[in-house]
């Protein structure tokens, strides 16, 4: 499911570690933990995921060479959550199962195997287990019932078992977990446990297609929003209202709130909110007839969706692409039963097919663009390596794909033999590097053509054949690129963001924000602050 699953049930147990009583000797090992433990937190708490897997492994060290069992299943089941927040399914598992082996021989370590046993579930749903999901938050509701566990624990559990069985289609049922988990919230005053609880259960109701309680609810949930201050559920619930007013086919009201959680979401790389968001705003311009913003909304869902299937397990990611075909199919069903309905006359008919011809051609080529997109912002990634080399790997594999017939539909043909491709390569690259070209905003095709000494038709046929570029998608990596070296180079730290656009090459302001956020992912502006905070750092 899409809803969040809240931290506040891992932070609680997490640090808050049992210390056993202390004892004459071994007093500087549990010191020395005590220490590593509050790193941990913090870190955690900053989102260093990185540092906090340092400061666990050193504590599973100490605790495994001194012996100290309650640690190191506290180390273990942090791992486990480690790899959880990276998507290393596998390796969490692992983890989270040795620790809970490692306390079923610890008298009165319920609570440590609460905590694993709800851990260990949600990692099931993710790769899409929910058999044994369920088992695993059975079990935990047992031990907090046998033990008379904190209510936080039960909401957790809940949460898990809404998942669990609404992952094997039984949306009812997920309801009345979600129900259970809301009145926890609300007994504990906990906003945002409610407003986690609303999202998924509005979820479930868009599954189940009952539109109407779907937008109750989102309507509910948007009452919260000033109170909660996880800017990702709020985006959630603006893209939930949306889906379910685009279900009452109110797409007007709808788009307000899905352009709402789409700037969120690309703004804070909510990246499966992105994607979704991209996908209902690309139903409602096609619906409205606008098949040039229905085409930009489908560019970024194939784009959001490329990036967020890289996030996930092997297994996760293919559920996820199964769904996401049921949904496209069932799209597709519905406008075959849409055109049908309309089938009126020989002029209609081929009317519609010219419609469908240019939607289909559009849509070939902005997968296309995402791909190029993709392949632009790798090259401004790595800045290790300078851009020129970079680019000219590419252009070789390019060049070798080209001559031997490997490139698939967007192939360019060209009577160019690979000796001149590379020749040609090799001259305009090492031009770009010494000349500098991209800084003057004035610099046209034509003029750098003649300053290469070839003439703008063979100019333009290595830019297309060579690099899969046009001019000023070639001339904007290079400008990019030298806006981010000037960003970090303290010599223009009191430089305004206009003024280093123009240094890098840019026309204005306008057109240096919007190239630099297509390729970047970020304005210039939160790429400087960004940098500041890693300085900082």
């Amino acid at each position: 499911m899409l809803k969040l699953v809240a931290n506040l049930y891992l932070i609680l147990f997490l640090f808050s570690p049992v210390f056993s009583q202390k004892e004459k000797h071994n007093i500087t090992p549990k010191t020395e933990i005590e220490r590593l433990t509050q790193l941990q937190s913090d870190t955690y708490d900053a989102g260093n995921y990185k540092n906090f897997k340092l400061y666990t492994d050193s504590i599973l060290s100490i605790a495994r060479a001194n012996q100290l069992r309650e640690h190191e299943i506290d180390a273990l089941t942090r791992l486990g959550v480690y790899y959880k927040k990276t998507d290393a399914y596998d390796e969490a598992m692992t983890y989270y199962s040795k620790a809970l082996e490692i306390s079923e021989d610890i008298p009165d370590s319920y609570k440590k195997q609460t905590v694993i046993l709800i851990n260990l579930g949600h990692v099931y749903n993710q790769i899409g287990y929910h058999k044994k999901a369920k088992e695993s938050f059975d079990k935990a509701l047992k031990y907090i019932e046998d033990f008379n566990g904190p209510n936080i624990y039960r909401m957790a559990a809940y949460t898990g078992l809404s998942d669990a069985v609404s992952g094997n289609k039984n949306f009812t049922l997920s309801l009345k977990y979600l129900e259970k988990a809301k009145a926890i919230g609300e007994e504990l005053k906990r906003d945002d446990i409610i407003l986690n609880a609303l999202n998924g259960m509005i979820e479930n109701y868009l599954k189940l297609n009952q539109y109407e309680q779907a937008l109750t609810y989102s309507k509910q949930a948007q009452t919260f929003h000033s109170t909660v201050p996880s800017i990702e559920l709020r985006a959630l619930n603006n893209y939930l209202l949306g889906a379910s007013l685009v279900g009452l086919e109110k797409y007007n009201e709808a788009i307000s709130p899905l352009q709402m959680a789409k700037g969120v979401a690309i703004t804070n790389q909510f990246l499966k909110v992105q994607m979704l968001t991209h996908k209902q705003l690309t139903i409602v311009f096609e619906k409205q007839g606008n098949l040039k913003k229905a085409n930009m909304e489908q560019k970024g869902y194939i784009n959001a969706k490329e990036k967020y299937l890289q996030t996930l397990s092997k297994a996760k990611r293919l559920d996820v692409e199964q769904e996401l075909a049921d949904t496209e199919v069932l799209l597709k069903r519905e406008n075959s039963f849409k055109w049908t309905s309309i089938w009126i006359g020989v002029s209609i008919a081929v009317t519609l097919l010219v419609i469908l011809f240019v939607y289909r051609k559009n849509k070939k080529q902005a997968e296309f663009e995402a791909n190029q997109l993709k392949e632009d912002r790798e090259l401004l990634q790595n800045e290790n390596e300078a851009l020129k080399q970079k680019i000219l790997k590419i252009a070789q594999q390019k060049s070798t794909s080209t001559i031997n017939g490997n490139e698939k539909n967007n192939a360019k043909k060209t009577s160019l033999s690979k000796e001149e491709q590379e020749k040609y390569v090799s001259l305009i690259l090492d031009y770009m590097e010494k000349e500098q070209p991209y800084l003057d905003h004035e610099m046209n095709q034509s003029l750098l053509a003649e300053k290469l000494g070839m003439t703008i038709h063979l100019f333009s046929e290595i830019l297309n054949v060579c690099f899969e570029k046009n001019f000023n998608n070639f001339m904007n990596l290079y400008r990019v690129d030298k806006a981010k070296q000037l960003i970090k180079d303290p010599a223009y730290s009191q430089y305004k963001i206009l003024a280093i656009g123009y240094e890098a090459g840019f026309p204005s302001k306008t057109s240096f924000n919007r190239v630099f956020k297509n390729l970047v992912g970020q304005t210039p502006s939160e790429y400087r602050n960004k940098q500041s905070d890693e300085i900082a750092l």
